[in-house]
């Protein structure tokens, strides 16, 4: 009886040269490696991005990205060595894995029965879901499904401007925590209160503690944009469309429409400075703050230019005892001048993950609870400096985070801030003539209008961009933040193309 065999194998046994079949092989080989290698490069990247900063943006990844707006690298070489860790490694190993392979069944020509595409659907159907993961990570799908939504924040936002000037103008000092909440001094959840060095030296300050962050929130730029310009941060790649032949223009400006807290001051005469311990570029920190008023932008690299000793320098940058120092010294040369002043300070030494040094020793707690405590203690010292040296007699100082800490699988109290009932950014206000912060409800945009009041300015209204002051007890009525919570979020997650397409127009 004789045994029918297919044609590709027939030639394969008389012939010394590869098939056009051994080609085809190959070819599917080559596919199913590619593959392979997509799957694990999106896997990794995906479980990395969720490890180490829970759920994300995606206008929080594209403003972050070097290459559109988002300055320089990624700011702390830890983390740049863990992403490398993450992906670098398998993918290098599944590359050369998937190449030796590969050239190991080029070399031997052999052809094994017919063609079948069933040898790269299982690879196929593992690149399309890892892919799936990693842009739900990511957050686009959340982002399309936003697009068909055509409602707009145009409605309720208030272009923010001073109606008119107090007597006597007060200088104003706004420092940022670091993902600082006030869940860090629940004692119950942390066993102590990280934030009694602060909460001991704003005693006699204004307290609000149900300052929200809003749905488009959670990154320190967003945090920043938020509270000075009164709006939700948005990149233009996506919500106002992107010309790559405007790549330069576009990355020496940011939200050049909008007026937020730096411009109205400017107009007002008042000198701004930023200190911050980190890279200036980081994020396009620097880019923001020179399109908005601020004449002076001092980070990392001046503070090496100026003798900073290495063991005060971590990956994220200078510690946050070395900038107060350097703070309480800038801020005596300001005061000196006699001229209105707005001081900014950002804290780092609370960013994931968190870098002891000599001067800040565990004693016996996690790393980032004692990052916090000794960070806290450094806030602390320079508030107490501000009183000593009589300046808190003319001068707003508003401590705040700048949101809520990003909590995933690999961060720093992951268990504790996920058993957390309701999570509120910490505020804290000092105003010469006391303020009582009594609005039922406020986020992050109501910080800008309340700013503004503090200092004895006069908005229409108490509001400003998307806030309202929270300096009174006015109710919370005609504001986005008066929507049922779910629209509320729904609207900022809107594109609001026409509204963003003017505030990033050049």
């Amino acid at each position: 009886m004789r045994v029918s065999r297919p044609i590709s194998v027939i030639f394969s046994m008389n012939s010394g040269a590869p098939s056009t079949t051994s080609s085809q092989h190959h070819i599917i080989d080559v596919v199913r490696w590619l593959l392979i290698v997509a799957t694990v490069m999106f896997a990794a990247a995906g479980l990395w991005i969720r490890y180490r900063f829970g759920a994300v943006l995606l206008d929080q990844v594209l403003l972050n990205l070097p290459a559109i707006g988002g300055g320089a690298g990624v700011g702390s070489g830890a983390v740049a060595v863990e992403l490398v860790g993450w992906v670098m490694v398998p993918l290098t190993l599944a590359a050369a894995v998937s190449v030796v392979l590969v050239r190991r069944g080029r070399r031997a020509g052999r052809v094994q029965g017919r063609i079948s595409m069933r040898a790269i659907w299982l690879p196929l159907l593992a690149a399309l879901v890892s892919l799936a993961s990693f842009l739900s990570i990511t957050g686009v799908p959340q982002y399309v499904y936003s697009l068909s939504d055509s409602r707009s924040i145009e409605p309720y936002y208030v272009t923010p401007a001073i109606t008119a000037k107090p007597a006597r103008a007060l200088n104003l000092i706004t420092i940022y925590l670091e993902s600082i909440e006030d869940t860090f001094s629940d004692t119950q959840l942390f066993g102590e209160d990280l934030l009694a060095p602060v909460e001991q030296a704003t005693r006699d300050w204004s307290v609000y503690r149900d300052l929200q962050q809003p749905a488009t929130g959670g990154w320190t730029m967003a945090g920043i944009v938020a509270t000075q310009c009164g709006m939700a941060l948005k990149s233009d790649l996506l919500e106002a469309g992107f010309d790559p032949n405007e790549t330069g223009e576009r990355l020496g400006t940011y939200l050049p429409g909008a007026v937020c807290l730096g411009d109205l001051l400017g107009q007002a005469g008042y000198t701004s400075t930023f200190l911050g311990g980190a890279s200036s570029s980081f994020a396009g920190k620097d880019t923001y703050l020179h399109s908005h008023g601020y004449q002076t932008v001092l980070g990392l690299d001046d503070w090496k230019r100026t003798g900073e000793a290495a063991q005060d320098i971590s990956d994220w940058g200078l510690s946050d005892q070395r900038l107060f120092a350097r703070a309480s010294a800038v801020v005596d040369e300001l005061h000196a001048a006699q001229r209105p002043f707005n001081l900014t300070l950002l804290t780092l030494d609370t960013h994931e993950p968190a870098v002891l040094r000599d001067s800040c020793p565990a004693s016996g707690r996690e790393p980032m609870a004692a990052a916090t405590h000794c960070s806290m203690q450094a806030v602390a010292g320079f508030i107490d400096h501000l009183r000593a040296a009589g300046y808190l007699a003319d001068t707003v100082v508003i401590v705040t985070g700048d949101h809520l800490k990003g909590i995933g699988a690999g961060t720093a109290f992951y268990d504790e801030l996920s058993q957390a009932s309701q999570r509120r950014i910490f505020f804290r206000l000092w105003s010469p003539a006391p303020v009582r912060l009594e609005v039922a409800e406020g986020d992050q945009f109501s910080v800008l209008p309340t700013t503004l009041e503090a200092l004895g300015f006069s908005v229409a209204g108490g509001r400003a961009g998307l806030g309202m002051s929270l300096i009174g007890t006015r109710p919370v009525v005609g504001v986005a933040l008066a929507l049922p919570p779910q629209e509320y979020a729904a609207l900022l997650s809107a594109p609001s193309r026409t509204f963003y397409a003017r505030i990033w127009a050049r």
